[in-house]
């Protein structure tokens, strides 16, 4: 039988990583909407199954290459930093507006530089001095889905599928499982889509 790494992540509930209140002991789904322009700050926005915005990613910081997660009400909750030049495509994502080591929550990158599906590693800050250390969290990114697991597991905490429509912004359903933070989840979500547009945008100019 495998054993597995019991990792920092069973103890970094919503209160270590955005709010207790997003962590709820039911299942939660969720909306998420591009909303950017060309000359807007505003990226995405997140709906509940009512309709009421539950999050909006907006750009932010120098040459606003860094995103944040704010809530309904326009509190940053998360900033996502992407990594310049990383040939994994690391992001960093820090508390609050904050992108101060001090506040370093988690960070995300590529699992191997070459591969042939897209596989992400989540590393809470409490582990990024071992460099050898298994990942908290992994996403498998499937084409139209993707899903998040638990670690080396296949514990599955949350997942991804995406509406497309012709003429229309792709909607992603996400469903959040209970007792997980599902602003955490937006963001890494949120991190798949930029790395995909980025992708996007250096194929385009060669």
């Amino acid at each position: 039988m495998t054993e597995y790494r019991q990792t920092s992540r069973h103890v970094a509930r919503a209160e270590q990583v955005a709010a207790r209140q997003f962590t709820v002991p039911y299942a939660v789904n969720l909306k998420l909407t591009s909303t950017g322009g060309l000359f807007s700050n505003d990226l995405y926005k997140v709906n509940d199954t009512n309709g009421d915005v539950v999050f909006k990613v907006i750009k932010g910081g120098i040459f606003f290459i860094n995103l944040r997660l704010v809530d309904a009400t326009g509190n940053p909750l998360l900033t996502m930093k992407p990594e310049a030049f990383s040939c994994h495509e690391t992001w960093r994502v820090f508390r609050g507006d904050s992108t101060g080591p001090n506040d370093l929550l988690f960070s995300v990158r590529k699992h191997k530089i070459f591969q042939w599906k897209d596989n992400f590693d989540v590393f809470l800050a409490t582990d990024t001095t071992d460099q050898a250390a298994p990942c908290d969290f992994k996403i498998l990114a499937r084409c139209q889905k993707c899903t998040i697991c638990i670690g080396e597991t296949d514990e599955i905490i949350a997942q991804m599928h995406r509406e497309t429509a012709f003429f229309a912004r792709d909607k992603l359903e996400i469903t959040v499982n209970p007792n997980e933070d599902f602003a955490f989840i937006v963001s890494l979500i949120v991190i798949l889509e930029e790395i995909k547009v980025s992708r996007r945008r250096r194929h385009r100019h060669g």
